[in-house]
C-alpha cells in the first residue's frame, strides 16, 4: 500500500471518490459497528467458555483460548481508536496526493484487520461444540 501510495498516489488519494468519502466520519461508522457486534460475541465466547469449564469441570483448561480472545478484543479496540486518529489527523496533515494516499492506505489497512479479526472470532465460534444433553 505504501509503495502505491507513493508511486501512484491518484489510485489511494481523495481522488479516489469512494476514499475521499469513505475514510471520514463514516470509516468510523462502521469500525464502531463492527467493534460494537464483536465486542458483545467476545462476551458470548467467554461465557461459553464458562459453560465448558463447568461442564467438564475443569478449571482453566481454556486459559489460550481465553487469552487469545481477550487479546483479540483489545486489538479492535486499538485499531478503533488508530481509525480515529487517522480520520481526526488526515485533513490537518495531508497536504499532498502522496500524504492523503497514505492516511487512505492506513485507514484500508485497519479495516482489512478489523475484518480478520472479526473472521478469526467468527471460526472460534463454530469450534464450540453444542451442549450434549445430560
Amino acid at each position: 500500500m505504501t509503495v502505491v501510495s507513493v508511486v501512484r498516489p491518484e489510485y489511494l488519494s481523495d481522488s479516489n471518490e469512494f476514499l475521499r468519502n469513505f475514510v471520514n466520519h463514516e470509516f468510523l461508522n462502521i469500525l464502531g459497528v463492527i467493534l460494537a457486534i464483536t465486542l458483545a460475541s467476545v462476551a458470548n465466547i467467554h461465557l461459553a467458555f464458562n459453560r465448558i469449564e463447568e461442564r467438564y469441570k475443569t478449571k482453566n483448561a481454556l486459559t489460550k483460548s481465553r487469552h487469545n480472545l481477550k487479546k483479540s478484543a483489545y486489538w479492535l479496540i486499538g485499531l478503533f481508536v488508530a481509525g480515529a486518529v487517522v480520520v481526526f489527523i488526515k485533513p490537518v496533515a495531508c497536504s499532498s496526493p502522496v500524504s492523503i494516499a497514505l492516511f487512505n492506505s492506513a485507514a484500508l489497512i485497519i479495516l482489512i484487520w478489523h475484518i480478520l479479526i472479526l473472521v478469526a472470532l467468527t471460526e472460534l465460534v463454530f469450534r464450540i461444540e453444542p451442549s450434549s444433553p445430560e
